[in-house]
């Protein structure tokens, strides 16, 4: 690593020792030096000068160089910061207490020049791969946060539902957790005209930046499509169409889509691979039945529409097979869409927000922990 841009103090009262210091510094390619003549001076040019090491004497009047240590390491700023001290007091006693209050190495006077180059450039060195590993850890955590700002954006947000439940009489309560910062699961709502709303849940493989990359080029698919989801299955069809090209071999996504009718109080639904949605009717709880093939995977998938009656009262439950595929504490086994089935029927009602908070109390109840794979479940009240 070169050290052309490394910075070191030098805190030393004795001028030919300050020189040696420079000069043994210079030989190695460190020419930003600074230097102070005790520990009070030292810690003044601490926050102008930014040093990536600090070589420190340790008898100097005004401030010695134990007390410079305890200001340096009670600032939180510096804790991390390596100090070389450079003493002629060589006691272990000695030793002991500089490494109780903060220092980093000790070399002894006479100074021997290949010692401290030696010493002067493991330090230098690690610390210089420390700052870019947090530099760029502090820049990945930044994208990852824009990142998943965007992505939540992709989301329904207040005023779609808003609208939903003004312009449809739907009241829709949802939630998305993302296993990792970013993840593969995306829901939706889209009028279909004036009287049918579409809803869908898409679930792609994995999670992570590829798998949020793709619910971007789903959201973008979806986008000029809203008249073509009044058919389910041929919507399906389009879409997997236009995936297989672009999805490279081991990626697919599950994709539930419904749409519910005001005007005839009816629900067509169709589902890629995504886990049997749940329809309450009036307190009675059942799974929907009929499942094709993920999308991505064939160029000739065969997707089927399902209609089923949709009164006022109704409640559709989506959701991703995160909640499936979890391992269910009490009964050593996955909970399963049965154990899914259950967890609806207890948390039933008319309120589609407390239904999901019930729901997730209910699976974090039988799945403690954290979920393996990313979270997402839709509820609508007709």
């Amino acid at each position: 690593m070169i050290l052309d841009d490394a910075r070191v103090l030098v805190v030393e009262d004795n001028e030919l020792n300050r020189i040696f210091a420079c000069a043994v510094l210079e030989s190695m390619g460190v020419t930003q030096v600074e230097c102070a003549v005790n520990g009070r001076e030292g810690l003044e040019k601490l926050g102008g000068f930014a040093p990536d090491l600090v070589l420190l004497d340790l008898m100097m009047p005004i401030m010695d160089g134990q007390e410079f240590l305890r200001h340096l390491r009670a600032d939180p700023r510096y804790r991390d910061l390596p100090v070389l001290v450079v003493s002629a007091v060589d006691s272990q006693s000695m030793r002991n207490a500089l490494f109780a209050v903060g220092a980093s190495d000790y070399v002894s006077k006479p100074i021997d020049r290949h010692e401290l180059v030696a010493r002067v450039g493991v330090h230098l060195r690690n610390h210089l791969l420390l700052t870019d590993l947090r530099r760029y850890r502090d820049r990945l955590a930044h994208d990852l946060a824009t990142a998943r700002g965007m992505q939540n954006a992709l989301l329904p947000g207040a005023a779609q539902l808003a609208q939903a439940q003004s312009r449809f009489g739907l009241s829709i309560a949802a939630m998305f957790r993302p296993s990792a910062e970013l993840g593969g699961d995306l829901w939706g709502l889209e009028p279909v005209d004036e009287n049918r709303l579409a809803v869908f849940t898409v679930d792609f493989t994995g999670h992570g930046v590829a798998a949020s990359i793709n619910t971007f080029r789903m959201h973008l698919l979806l986008t000029d499509m809203a008249e073509e989801m009044g058919d389910p299955a041929a919507c399906l069809t389009r879409i997997n169409a236009a995936l297989v090209p672009l999805l490279p071999r081991g990626q697919f996504a599950t994709m539930t889509l419904a749409v519910i009718d005001r005007q005839t109080a009816t629900l067509a639904l169709a589902n890629a691979g995504g886990p049997a949605p749940i329809l309450a009717v009036e307190g009675e709880v059942q799974r929907l039945t009929g499942r094709g093939l993920p999308l991505g995977i064939s160029s000739n998938p065969v997707f089927a529409n399902s209609v089923v009656a949709f009164p006022p009262g109704s409640q559709l439950s989506l959701y991703s097979d995160a909640l499936v595929d979890a391992a269910d504490a009490s009964a050593g086994d996955l909970i399963g869409e049965d154990g899914v089935l259950e967890m609806v029927r207890g948390a039933l009602c008319d309120d589609p927000a407390g239904m999901v908070d019930g729901i997730m109390a209910a699976f974090a109840a039988r799945s403690p922990g954290e979920a393996e794979d990313d979270v997402t479940w839709v509820q609508v009240l007709g």
